[in-house]
């Protein structure tokens, strides 16, 4: 079952890539909804903290990235808004 859990954390990760080198190419964010971007933010980190409580490796490293994804995007949105 893990590798089905490593499989699905890389899967996961490629979400944000269209949307960040969307964003990175156009600085453009007309259209992009900050507060589902704060919600994603805030929901990965209480899964983070639980998946830490839980000591469960994939979904520390698949909320860990995802976190960070979304932390970026954030900064890009707000950066070129």
């Amino acid at each position: 079952m893990a590798v089905v859990g490593w499989l699905a954390f890389a899967l996961i990760q490629t979400f944000y890539i269209p949307q960040l080198l969307k964003l990175v190419r156009t600085k453009r964010v007309q259209g992009i909804a900050l507060p589902s971007w704060l919600i994603l933010w805030l929901s990965l980190l209480l899964y983070l903290i639980y998946s830490i409580g839980v000591r469960d490796p994939v979904f520390i490293a698949g909320n860990s990235a995802g976190l960070i994804q979304t932390s970026i995007t954030l900064l890009l949105i707000l950066r070129y808004r």
